[in-house]
């Protein structure tokens, strides 16, 4: 008889890339194996290893939720230049989890990650320089970073950027532009896009109405758009 796997069930992988699936995939059965796996690495230094324990750590899955724990570990992993890791540290002190709310130390750790083309990271500091806070309210800039994060296909982006268009704000006034990037988060199932877009149809705001199209929006995003009995 065949003597079973330390890893819970068949795998092709390597128990640090099983592992790090586990965390990806949210499997909850195998959290225990899988922190086991992620330790024994992070101990000898990996950057993925301890990148994952931070984010276990930072989501209380299969561990005590703990943000102290999560930062080390995401610290760990940053200094060795891993992206995710920065950008999850920098989202730490955007929101306050586990330290105090620090918008400019939250920016500064978001530009690496967003230089190299993290649209997550170009996004949040999209987010950052349309709020203002800390580092000034900079439309314009913002416009930029969240441009730069729609073009990597980030729908939340693509949603604003659509916004920001219809709108003037931060970028020239262009209602073709905007409805191409309302379109490209509608595509990637933004239901706010699908929405909007519904709107803008059905009352002729800046497209023209067409009672179709509206409907055709408004049953992607799940809006009965007629009566029942």
């Amino acid at each position: 008889m065949q003597e079973s796997s330390a890893i819970p069930f068949e795998s092709q992988l390597e128990p640090l890339e099983w592992a790090k699936f586990i965390v990806r995939t949210r499997s909850t059965d195998n959290y225990n194996t899988a922190f086991s796996i992620l330790l024994s690495h992070a101990e000898k230094g990996h950057p993925d290893a301890e990148f994952c324990l931070g984010l276990l750590y930072a989501r209380g899955q299969g561990v005590a939720q703990d943000f102290k724990l999560a930062r080390s570990w995401f610290e760990r992993a940053a200094d060795q230049g891993h992206m995710s890791a920065t950008y999850f540290l920098g989202k730490m002190y955007h929101r306050g989890y586990g330290v105090p709310k620090d918008i400019d130390k939250a920016a500064c750790l978001y530009y690496v990650p967003a230089d190299s083309g993290d649209a997550r990271a170009q996004y949040a500091l999209g987010t950052i320089y349309f709020d203002g806070t800390d580092v000034g309210k900079d439309y314009k800039v913002a416009a930029e970073w969240f441009a730069l994060a729609a073009q990597s296909g980030h729908s939340e982006a693509q949603f604003v950027l659509g916004q920001l268009h219809k709108a003037g704000c931060g970028v020239e006034r262009d209602v073709q532009k905007a409805v191409e990037w309302l379109m490209s988060a509608a595509v990637n199932r933004h239901k706010g896009a699908q929405m909007l877009l519904g709107n803008m149809y059905e009352t002729g705001d800046g497209v023209p109405a067409d009672p179709d199209e509206a409907e055709r929006w408004y049953g992607m995003s799940g809006k009965l758009v007629t009566s029942t009995l």
